[in-house]
């Protein structure tokens, strides 16, 4: 008589325990921060959370990991230890040390805690797919409704140099729009599509190829590297699962049916949208891209003692780039200086590398190889290694990989 009892308080607690699980990935993948709590960042909330729940686990699996990656962590903390220096006897700003222990900290370190939560790779993507999704929708609706921004504004601390206000690239329910939130979006395009590949039930294989459109079609709004990764994920998944390329043509047929009706059915101002569809695809009307010609003009500082050592810097006295670009390799060079910046951009490429090379399940491995392709690429538009969302979700599904290796062998 006891035993349905016990099922459903386990039940209960399990729903229960997914919802907080949801709100807080959501919370952390779009790094939510709220001007009311604005002492309290999500990002901090979730390794407060973490740290105090987990945190003998966590230095457990580091003593492991060390001992397997020594080469690694000596790399990671001599940069470490370079950039204290910096900040104590250069004239910085903090901003390369900050970016540092964003990675070590709020990367590496929660990427770590999250494998603990996450049941399995399969677990993860569902939730990595909910959360892109919900922010999909909500960028839709911060499209319709200028008034949504108007009060999103008075809520949300303002991060990146797009107002939350911003009729043409708006910010769903996030600090802003722009490069950072169309990538984590197209992170749950990648979620999804592999879970297209992954299901054998055709209705969820379309619910999914339906849901990588809908949240790439959001991109459009927000920012075109979102836009061109989500094409990416979702092409290399259909030649992965070419099998399957019979049923395409009928989920796209019925997505832009779905974007027909909708246009019918409210009244939104279609020219508005001109402007982030011509950016968008400027390339392919244009033949040129205005983001790429602007980033490949901008300067690259002159190798000379300032740029070997490194100047800690990452904005000037006026609060612009210090390095003058906006290429994430160019600004750790700046900052870094020449030869950490290469030890810590080796050492991780030869970590991940390595961690994801020895992964035995080869569904797993190949979804590593794939999200793995485009993260020392995007570097070159922006500095996202030590922006969190991208290699946070990379590691994670390493991790995640790396656990089920062990439940499997045990």
């Amino acid at each position: 008589m006891k035993l349905p009892k016990l099922t459903i308080k386990t039940s209960q607690e399990g729903f229960l325990f997914r919802s907080l699980l949801l709100v807080l990935t959501f919370s952390y993948l779009f790094q939510l921060k709220f001007l009311k709590f604005e002492w309290m960042p999500a990002t901090r909330l979730v390794f407060l959370l973490c740290t105090l729940s987990i945190g003998i686990k966590l230095l457990y699996f580091f003593k492991k990991d060390i001992e397997k990656n020594i080469i690694f962590y000596f790399f990671q903390s001599c940069v470490f230890l370079y950039v204290i220096c910096q900040a104590i006897l250069l004239p910085t700003d903090f901003g390369m040390l900050s970016k540092i222990i964003v990675f070590l900290v709020f990367t590496l370190y929660i990427a770590v805690a999250a494998s603990f939560f996450f049941r399995d790779i399969q677990h993860f993507l569902k939730v990595v797919m909910i959360c892109c999704c919900i922010q999909s929708v909500m960028i839709f609706i911060s499209f319709i409704f200028p008034a949504y921004r108007d009060w999103l504004s008075t809520i949300m601390v303002e991060g990146g140099n797009i107002p939350l206000t911003d009729a043409f690239r708006v910010p769903g329910f996030s600090p802003g729009s722009g490069a950072g939130l169309a990538l984590t979006i197209s992170a749950g395009v990648f979620a999804s599509m592999a879970l297209y590949w992954r299901s054998t039930m055709l209705k969820r294989k379309l619910l999914y190829l339906f849901v990588s459109l809908f949240m790439s079609a959001s991109c459009i709004l927000v920012g075109k590297l979102g836009l061109f990764l989500s094409f990416f994920y979702i092409f290399i998944f259909f030649i992965i699962a070419s099998s399957n390329l019979k049923h395409t043509f009928f989920i796209v047929l019925m997505f832009f049916l779905s974007l027909f009706i909708l246009y019918l059915s409210l009244e939104i101002d279609w020219e508005a949208i001109a402007y982030p569809l011509e950016r968008s695809f400027s390339i392919f009307l244009k033949g040129e891209d205005a983001t790429a010609g602007a980033i490949a003009k901008m300067p690259i500082p002159a190798l000379e003692i300032t740029t070997i050592i490194g100047t800690g810097l990452v904005t000037n006295a006026n609060g612009l780039n210090a390095s003058g670009s906006d290429v994430g390799y160019v600004q750790t060079y700046y900052g870094f200086g020449l030869v950490v910046s290469i030890l810590f951009y080796s050492s991780l490429f030869f970590y991940l590398a390595r961690s994801i090379t020895s992964l035995t399940n080869s569904v797993n491995k190949l979804l590593c190889i794939v999200f793995f392709i485009p993260l020392f690429i995007i570097e070159f538009k922006e500095p996202f290694i030590t922006k969190i969302t991208y290699p946070i979700i990379l590691l994670i599904l390493i991790f995640l990989s790396q656990k089920e290796m062990r439940i499997k062998n045990a």
